[in-house]
């Protein structure tokens, strides 16, 4: 018993010399997380196309808010870098395959997915030709009373008493009435009148083979469409059946030809009516071509002759209006080829069996689209030319003065959000293996670790659904740095503020009237101070431009910031103390929410 008290003292001395070495090592790997995500800060760049005696707006180093500027207007000597544009290109839309790398699935593969199954004719359509077996049912009045069921023999006749056989078998369900009629006045010349309505229609069976999902013998009505055989079967195979080249056989010689393309972009379906024993063959494929890239739905298209010309493919499935180029691959004589056509050119290109056709938009638009946002006159989009810079858009974009804070301008990227986040999946990643993974020695400590796996799954599903504002910093040592503009930047100008606001894990979230010289720890008192779960060591200040700034309670605080209180995380409750920390710190860098545990 001594010895073993001994080894439990030994064992909880290291665990805490561990646990100190921890913590001690937790502020340097937190601040290099915090670093790791923090907002691109741009450079300032020299913009040649600038006029350098022309003082700019939005470079000024008065950081008084109250300092009332005025914003230079238009001169009628410098020709203004960014002309308007005639009209913004519209946005591109480009189909991709369901899996990346997989073939794409022959056109009108969606024909077949049940919905024919589930919409059958009832044999009643004045089209439809009488057959042995269907049931007529018979009435008269007048001279002569009837009211009465037949069943059409194997001769094709109804037997109607007192009258005599009638022949109906390869009769028109439209001409059913008239024909009983004339059946009548054989006997009866006038003072009657009938009426007749075909009642049922004989079952069938027919046989659909060929290149199907599931050959076999079906059953139907003999009005039943094509499409309703096939469904059943399953559809075509994609790969061995034909979609062009289907046959309707009966007695070993064809009745009808069926292209299902006809069907698909023309709406022609050949009517035929089945008779017991009849087989729909669907024949081998055809070659084909693998259309692809910038087009309505990418597919695998089937010819009717060994070559079909471009423009045919394009008739099938029509390319995007933005696509401009071509890329054909292939074999010719044996021989690999590659080859890149403008859009006019493979109109006349002939296309062959195996070739693969990828449409594609490799023409640049001379502009492209930024946004505004905030405190500004005008339009809220703009289009600019490719390659303008910041500062070059900003000295044309009209301003109230005094109203739009100029001094705090930065961009929203859509590329810098989608790093944020991937960077927050990683790292949610590593949270959630670490917590699914972690090892326990008991049963209690195994339930802990299960409840805690719980709460983190909980917190993680909370995180992935919380989106980054990609959010890049444009200024830097009170110069507005005249970095280039991306497609469908966002550019925030944002309003002059005399308001600090306060988030995170205060008792109540608010926003307070600014005051010069007091810290964030006063700010944090204004709206009632951290709750039992803050940590009241760090607070992050965003600042109105953007940046980023994390440290002690006592920093300092400007007009339009925002004080982020971040939570505590109890390594009772957790175990894996820095990798939650880690979450929280970006999620309220990339994203401005506090989230806690």
């Amino acid at each position: 018993m001594p010895g073993s008290a001994l080894s439990a003292a030994r064992f909880a001395s290291t665990l805490r010399t561990i646990l100190a070495k921890s913590l001690r090592s937790w502020s340097a790997l937190l601040l290099l997380a915090v670093l790791a995500l923090q907002p691109r800060q741009a450079s300032a760049q020299t913009n040649p196309r600038l006029d350098p005696e022309r003082p700019s707006r939005f470079n000024d180093s008065e950081d008084d808010v109250t300092v009332e500027e005025t914003f230079p207007r238009k001169s009628a000597t410098p020709a203004p870098p960014v002309p308007p544009a005639p009209a913004p290109a519209p946005p591109t839309r480009t189909a991709q395959p369901p899996e990346l790398g997989a073939p794409a699935p022959p056109f009108g593969a969606n024909l077949f997915i049940g919905n024919f199954l589930r919409a059958r004719e009832d044999g009643l359509n004045p089209g439809y030709v009488i057959t042995p077996g269907d049931h007529v049912a018979v009435n008269t009045w007048g001279a002569v009373q009837m009211n009465e069921v037949f069943v059409v023999d194997s001769q094709g006749n109804i037997f109607l008493p007192e009258v005599g056989p009638i022949q109906l078998a390869g009769v028109r369900n439209a001409a059913l009435t008239e024909t009983v009629r004339q059946g009548l006045r054989k006997v009866y010349a006038r003072y009657f009148d009938v009426y007749t309505n075909l009642i049922t229609a004989k079952p069938v069976a027919v046989y659909v083979t060929g290149g199907v999902q599931r050959p076999g013998r079906y059953a139907g009505i003999p009005s039943d469409s094509v499409l309703f055989f096939l469904d059943q079967a399953a559809g075509i195979d994609p790969a061995l059946g034909s979609y062009r080249n289907i046959s309707i056989l009966r007695g070993g010689q064809s009745i009808a030809e069926i292209d299902l393309y006809d069907f698909i972009l023309k709406g022609q379906l050949p009517t035929v009516q089945f008779q017991e024993g009849d087989t729909i063959l669907v024949h081998r494929r055809g070659p084909v071509a693998e259309l692809k890239g910038n087009v309505a739905s990418p597919a695998s298209i089937e010819f009717k002759t060994n070559a079909m010309s471009g423009k045919d493919a394009l008739d099938v499935i029509p390319g995007a209006a933005t696509a401009t180029e071509v890329t054909v691959q292939g074999i010719r004589g044996g021989v690999p080829i590659s080859q890149t056509l403008s859009r006019a050119a493979f109109s006349g290109f002939s296309v062959q069996d195996g070739d693969v056709i990828t449409m594609r938009d490799d023409g640049r638009a001379d502009t492209i689209l930024v946004h505004l946002e905030g405190e500004y006159e005008g339009p809220s989009v703009l289009s600019v030319r490719r390659g303008s810079r910041l500062v070059d858009v900003l000295n044309y974009i009209p301003v109230v003065p005094g109203l739009a804070n100029t001094k705090a301008v930065h961009l929203k990227r859509a590329s810098v959000a989608k790093t944020q986040k991937d960077a927050i999946e990683d790292s949610l990643f590593r949270l959630e293996r670490s917590a699914l993974l972690a090892l326990s020695t008991s049963r209690g400590e195994s339930e802990i670790r299960v409840q805690e796996a719980g709460l983190t799954q909980k917190f993680v599903e909370r995180a992935r659904l919380i989106q980054p504002l990609g959010r890049v910093v444009t200024r830097r040592a009170g110069q507005q740095a005249n970095l280039v503009l991306e497609q469908d930047d966002i550019i925030v100008i944002p309003p002059r503020t005399n308001i600090v606001y306060v988030e995170g894990e205060v008792w109540m979230s608010q926003a307070v009237m600014f005051e010069k010289d007091l810290t964030a720890e006063e700010y944090i008192e204004a709206a009632g101070g951290y709750t039992d779960r803050a940590d009241s060591d760090k607070v992050i200040v965003v600042h109105a431009d953007a940046s980023i700034e994390i440290g002690d309670p006592d920093m300092v605080v400007h007009p339009g910031d925002e004080i982020l209180v971040p939570p505590r995380v109890d390594s009772k409750v957790v175990q894996n103390v820095l990798d939650v920390t880690q979450v929280i710190y970006q999620i309220a860098i990339a994203a401005a929410v506090v989230l806690a545990l």
